[in-house]
């Protein structure tokens, strides 16, 4: 009976602790997936500054779907801060996004980090009155999240088969 017992006891116990670890674990996972929204967020409405105040001094920011003649088989590949907003200040220099404005079909949070799927349709201007550029495509983003801050970001669109065409200007742009 007190091998019983104990057998008992010890199941409990480590039931309890494995409830206790998941239950952590989903905080955590909450916790993340409201920073993550937060930031793509900003991200979708080409807010820089906002987006820097919750990143990690040392994040990764990557999308290895970029193409272009400037970049090379990595797409792009960013470590640090500051040189993955110099990257997105640049691009927001060059091509003046309205807004990158991101739907998003699903996301869930496993393991801190938020995974984003959807679609990319960004709004550019253009020179012709009353319209707009836009430029869609399919888009995921993996959003890394520890201790309140942003330490990776990844994105992976579809630069091979976007959808662009003109459109009118909106009161919403």
């Amino acid at each position: 009976m007190t091998r019983l017992f104990y057998f008992i006891c010890t199941a409990f116990a480590a039931t309890i602790t494995v409830a206790s670890a998941s239950f952590a674990q989903g905080d955590e996972n909450a916790s993340a997936e409201a920073v993550a929204r937060t930031y793509m967020a900003h991200y979708s409405a080409v807010e820089w500054d906002a987006m820097e105040v919750l990143l990690a001094s040392n994040v990764v920011f990557s999308d290895p779907t970029a193409e272009g003649p400037e970049l090379g088989p990595e797409g792009i590949l960013e470590h640090g801060r500051d040189a993955m907003m110099a990257t997105l200040r640049e691009f927001g220099e060059r091509y003046a996004p309205i807004e990158l404005g991101f739907e998003w079909d699903e996301v869930f949070t496993s393991n801190n980090r938020v995974i984003f799927i959807g679609h990319v349709n960004a709004l550019y201007p253009t020179q012709s009155d009353g319209q707009n550029f836009m430029w869609r495509s399919e888009q995921v983003s993996v959003i890394t999240v520890r201790d309140g801050l942003v330490v990776r970001h990844q994105d992976y669109a579809n630069y091979a088969a976007p959808e662009q065409s003109m459109v009118p200007i909106t009161d919403l742009d």
